[in-house]
């Protein structure tokens, strides 16, 4: 029960962070699909930079406590940036712009 409520936990907060942050949302798709690849990144390499700062922890008691804030971090990223890439898709998909009609003169 602890992973499908840590995911949905997490989701809620990378949907907060996107509507109450809206300067932090990337200007282009290639943005937001760099972001993703990113956060995989940080996500991959998340595991051997444990291994090395679990070493420099003061107690072993704080160690799991120090994992599960960097996992929840790194989690945090990887999931609000599929709600960067998500939403600047379908902002370019049905937002933006209008496309195609007729021009409409205006009565000035």
């Amino acid at each position: 029960m602890l992973e499908p409520a840590m995911l949905l936990g997490l989701g809620a907060v990378a949907v907060w962070l996107h509507v109450r942050y809206p300067g932090l949302r990337p200007s282009s798709l290639g943005r937001a699909a760099l972001r993703v690849f990113v956060s995989f990144g940080a996500f991959a390499l998340l595991p051997a930079v444990l291994g090395f700062l679990l070493q420099l922890a003061p107690a072993s008691t704080l160690r799991p406590y120090f994992v599960l804030a960097l996992l929840m971090l790194t989690l945090t990223y990887v999931l609000l940036s599929w709600v960067w890439l998500i939403a600047r898709i379908l902002h370019d998909l049905l937002g933006g712009t209008p496309r195609g009609g007729h021009p409409v003169a205006s009565k000035a």
